[in-house]
């Protein structure tokens, strides 16, 4: 191959790459590196291609052929930093992104990207400096300002993140991550009014976890509706529908016929609650007039701090399953029942410091003439027989006899109904920030919340007490990371008298 049909190999090929015909412009890269394989230019762009296409490894492989060939390019650097980075190796991306600074201290997007990479690595002074240095370097790098922003923000300085999430959407109003980010800080800080509109983002915002749905429906923007058939459907995870369905009667209170389209495993829980004429897990569209979120509804009500609807209890439990468990776990003596709860989804980002690492944390609770009772869901190996009323008990907790209600609890359609049962029975829940706490605190019981740091924003900032619940209490970490202060501060208050 002569230099010029190099040349043109790589100019077809590269217009191929803008284009979004990835596979074909890895095909022109390589017929360039089989006779020459130590092509800069198309090794660098044959990385490029193949993140592009998904195959993180083999940008990696393609992005330090590439830095070997060409030594000099801070391009090169940058790019292998960020396949680095796409492999969930930021120790080396670190490495990439400093090697590129080091060739060109100017590049502003290597900056930003190395502050991401000693974030991810626990080095939070040095991704706060480095985000800084990077907006230094560009005052309108958007990712920049907005991960500095959501960093400082995550370390409870409340007002210089809700000030450069601002300057973040003052600057990019287009830029859907700003609102949506500016909206979380902001419902955090109780601003529900602005918070929830600028919520209403999250739907143009990358990889967001429920995917817009009934768009063909028009939206209701909150006017009354003279008795027309409303869809509120859920979305995201169980826990944001049993928190947000105690709104269901506003939605009413201004004339709508409102059906709430939930997951299955909730419609038989959800069946008969107030506001909704129907629970179902599919709906004919054609049935409706209007649609809204579920966690729509605050921003088309209107929905002020001050003006939640007072509810002890939005939920019941079934008074037969609630016999059905006091008999089967024998809950009915003179032992105190407390239900536990110490983990969410692991596979969820939401679970990032949210979990204890594993009942035997709750250890302080265990008192003489106190029961603890697991009410999640538990891995065979997690559980071994015991003498108890179940015969189960969770494994590897040693002296701590921690009760479970057994390997079929909380499993199949209506799994939550026997969870519900169990939570009604308890005399106590104790949780962390889970869909269980949304679900005993629904059903009126007394619930320990356990929160990290900086919790999730519907849990306000500085409470013991939430306006969602009047029942539960909130116990907050002080030092990040560290339960050990909230644990001993519940453990104070539920001590026997």
């Amino acid at each position: 191959m002569t230099d010029d049909e190099v040349a043109a190999t790589l100019a077809a090929a590269f217009a191929h790459h803008r284009a979004g015909r990835t596979a074909r412009a890895l095909d022109g890269y390589v017929r360039i590196l089989a006779v020459h394989p130590a092509h800069p230019d198309a090794l660098a762009l044959a990385a490029s291609a193949a993140r592009s296409a998904g195959d993180a490894a083999l940008a990696v492989e393609l992005g330090r052929r590439a830095a070997k060939a060409a030594p000099e390019r801070a391009d090169i650097r940058y790019n292998l930093g960020n396949a680095l980075s796409a492999i969930g190796d930021p120790v080396a991306a670190t490495e990439a992104f400093r090697a590129a600074l080091a060739r060109d201290p100017t590049h502003a997007d290597a900056t930003a990207n190395l502050a991401l990479a000693l974030a991810r690595q626990g080095d939070d002074d040095g991704a706060e400096a480095t985000y800084r240095a990077a907006l230094a370097l560009d005052p309108d790098h958007r990712m920049a300002r907005l991960n500095l922003g959501n960093l400082l923000g995550e370390h409870a300085r409340a007002d210089e993140s809700l000030a450069a999430l601002r300057e973040v959407v003052r600057r990019h109003p287009d830029l859907a991550e700003g609102h949506y980010n500016l909206g979380l800080a902001l419902l955090r800080a109780g601003d529900w009014v602005t918070g929830f509109r600028e919520y209403e983002w999250r739907w143009k915002t990358e990889d967001f976890a429920s995917p817009p749905r009934h768009t063909d429906i028009p939206d209701w923007d909150g006017r009354p509706l003279a008795g027309r058939p409303l869809l509120v459907h859920a979305e995201q995870g169980l826990g944001d529908t049993l928190q947000f369905v105690r709104l269901l009667p506003l939605a009413v209170s201004l004339g709508a016929r409102v059906t709430l389209e939930a997951p299955t495993v909730l419609v038989r829980l959800l069946t008969g609650i107030a506001g909704a004429e129907l629970v179902t897990d599919h709906v004919d569209a054609a049935a409706f007039d209007l649609q809204t979120p579920l966690m729509g509804l605050p921003h088309r009500l209107g929905l002020t701090l001050g003006a939640l609807p007072p509810t002890t209890a939005s939920l019941t439990a079934d008074p037969a399953r609630v016999t059905h468990w006091r008999q089967r776990l024998r809950l009915a003596g003179d032992a105190e029942v407390v239900a536990i709860a110490w983990r969410g989804n692991p596979n969820s980002p939401a679970d990032r410091g949210r979990s204890l690492d594993g009942a035997v944390r709750l250890a302080p609770l265990a008192t003489p003439g106190r029961r603890l009772m697991a009410v999640q869901k538990l891995a065979a190996d997690e559980m071994e027989r015991a003498d108890v009323a179940s015969g189960w008990r969770v494994a590897g907790t040693g002296d701590l006899v921690v009760e479970h209600p057994g390997p079929n609890f909380d499993a199949g359609r209506d799994a939550f109904l026997d969870t519900a049962a169990v939570l009604a029975a308890a005399d106590r829940v104790v949780t962390i920030d889970t869909s269980l706490a949304h679900l005993a605190a629904a059903l009126g019981r007394p619930t320990e919340i356990l929160l990290k740091r900086v919790a999730d924003w519907r849990w306000l900032e500085d409470r013991a007490d939430t306006p969602w619940y009047p029942t539960a209490r909130l116990h907050r970490q002080t030092v990040a990371g560290d339960w050990s202060g909230p644990i001993a501060s519940l453990a104070r208050i539920l001590a026997p008298r």
